[in-house]
This record gives structure tokens, C-alpha cells and sequence, in this order.
């Protein structure tokens, strides 16, 4: 099959099982590999469904600028599918992501403005997004997505990535945890999980500097696309039955064995969903099943202590 353009290879990303990870007595563990995706993450997804959303509504036309506040993947998803689309896209970011990020989203076409991480990425990012607005206020011609409240975001995993998880499974999932950023994933996909297999057991996964659900101080992280300091309005709380905190040690060196023992070249949040889904599956048992996310590639984190 001939693609139009690289947009119609969205999806479809290999459900992987664990094999060199996992504790005996444990359940299996499935990790949806998002790094494989369009654009090299999970974000790629929304991305898309939230600018075709807005197609579809007339909220944005040729000549649209589209403003972003992210703290990494949800860029450069934007980008990717501005330089698809044509639309001039600005991604406002925290200076404290990576320098890859950065150049990325530029590589894509993309304008990036950084805003001071000054140790409380909560602070950061309600900057960010202020900064957007403002610049909606100040021109007619701007749409902000607002990946952190717009509904395209979860409904994208509910009609596709989690249908995509369970054809791939072809079994009971007993288990599903996710990191949380914007809520999208967790929500989508746990809510069309938990439709399915009701018995199911989802955990919310945050870094432990910025575990805001579980009550925690708000402080600067290397736990990327996740722990952005808010609760955001797509996160569905009701839709988990725990709360996991994973430091930035545990998840760097998750990740690292990822890549060391199964070969899977994948970022520092994907060491964090994937600390608690071993967790999980410990406390869930054999003969059981759990999935988790890995939501982006290890390429874009050269810089960061992943790579030490």
C-alpha cells in the first residue's frame, strides 16, 4: 500500500511482551510500543485527531496559526503534522526538556519559545499556556489546541489506540497503568479497558517530584510528557483504582534495562510506566495479564542522564 502521506501510518504500533523483565510468579506484562509510531511517540495520535477535529468544526482554516504549551512529545506531534497540513505551527515549551525536543519541533518547520522552568514545572507550564492564550487574544488567526482539556485527546485512545490493544491482545487485560500529562491516555484507554474487562485493575503512574493526585510537593523532573504539576481536566478520576510514584532514578534505569534486557529503545516516561506495570503484575499474579504504554523513542533524550 502506497501512503498519500506519512499520516496514514498512524497507529497500528507492535504489542511487545516483556520476556527478561519480569519476576517469576509475576503476570505477563505487554508493552504497546508508541516509539514505532508516526512522529516516534504516542502524541503523534492526539495530535492529529485534535487539528482534524478542529478541520471538521471550521475552528481553523488556511491561514490558522496553531500555538502549543507542551512539555515535549504533543510539539513535535504538532509540528509533524503542521509540515503535513501546512499550517505554521509555535510550540511553547519549558526550557528544562531536552535540547532534542527542541530541535525536533524545529526540524519539523516549527517556531519553539522557551519559558523558565524555575524549579516548579506546575508554575512552568500554567506560563506556557498563558503565553498561548495571549497570543489567541492578541490574533483571530490562532488556535490552541489545549491538549490538556480538549476531548479529541482521550477519544482518539478510546476509538483506536486501546481497540488497537485489544485485537493485539486477544486475551483478558487484568492490568493497565500509564503515566499522567494530559489524562488522554489513561482516560481513553482505561475507560474502553474497563468497559471491556470490568474487572480490570488501572493504575495512575507519577513522578514522585511532582505527584500532585497522591499530594505531593510540586518540583522539576526528568520524567518528560508526564508530571506537568496540574490536574488536567481530560483525566478521568475515576477511572484508576491506584496511584504508583516512581522517582527519576527508578525510571531512567527502568528504561535502560528496557533497552539492555529486551531491546526495546524507548524514553525515561516509558521506565516509568513500565516500573509500575512490573509492580502491578507482581501483585496481580501468574495467569494474568497487564498492558502498558511506552509512549516515545530513546533518541530524543541524548542529553538527558538516560544516556550518562
Amino acid at each position: 500500500m502506497i501512503c498519500s502521506n506519512i499520516l496514514d501510518a498512524m497507529g497500528d504500533t507492535p504489542l511487545v511482551r516483556l520476556s527478561r523483565m519480569v519476576k517469576a510468579g509475576s503476570a505477563e506484562v505487554l508493552v504497546k510500543f508508541e516509539g514505532l509510531n508516526v512522529g516516534g511517540s504516542i502524541k503523534t495520535r492526539t495530535a492529529l485527531n485534535m487539528i482534524e477535529a478542529a478541520e471538521r468544526s471550521g475552528a481553523i482554516t488556511r491561514d490558522t496559526t496553531i500555538v502549543e504549551p507542551t512539555s515535549g512529545n504533543q510539539g513535535i506531534g504538532l509540528a509533524l503534522i503542521g509540515a503535513v497540513k501546512g499550517y505554521r505551527t509555535i510550540i511553547i515549551m519549558p526550557d528544562s526538556v531536552s535540547e532534542e525536543r527542541r530541535k525536533l519541533v524545529r526540524h519539523y518547520g516549527a517556531e519553539v519559545i522557551l519559558v523558565h522552568d524555575d524549579g516548579n514545572i506546575g508554575d512552568c507550564i500554567a506560563e506556557c499556556l498563558a503565553t498561548a492564550l495571549r497570543m489567541a487574544k492578541e490574533d483571530p488567526d490562532v488556535f490552541v489546541p489545549q491538549q490538556f482539556e480538549n476531548p479529541a485527546n482521550p477519544e482518539v485512545h478510546r476509538q483506536s489506540t486501546a481497540l488497537e490493544i485489544m485485537r493485539q491482545a486477544s486475551r483478558p487485560i487484568d492490568g493497565f497503568c500509564a503515566g499522567i500529562g494530559t489524562g488522554g491516555t489513561i482516560t481513553g484507554i482505561g475507560e474502553t479497558l474497563k468497559s471491556a474487562y470490568p474487572h480490570i485493575e488501572i493504575w495512575a503512574v507519577e513522578p514522585k517530584n511532582a505527584a500532585i493526585l497522591a499530594g505531593g510537593s510540586i518540583g522539576t523532573h526528568l520524567q518528560m510528557g508526564i508530571g506537568d504539576g496540574i490536574i488536567p481536566k481530560n483525566l478521568n478520576r475515576d477511572i484508576y483504582d491506584d496511584i504508583y510514584i516512581v522517582s527519576d532514578e527508578e525510571a531512567i534505569e527502568t528504561a535502560q534495562d528496557l533497552a539492555r534486557l529486551e531491546g526495546l529503545m524507548c524514553g525515561i516516561s516509558s521506565g516509568t510506566n513500565v516500573a509500575a506495570a512490573l509492580k502491578l503484575a507482581q501483585k496481580l499474579g501468574p495467569g494474568k495479564t497487564v498492558v502498558t504504554i511506552l509512549p516515545d523513542t530513546a533518541e530524543r533524550y541524548f542529553s538527558t542522564p538516560l544516556f550518562a
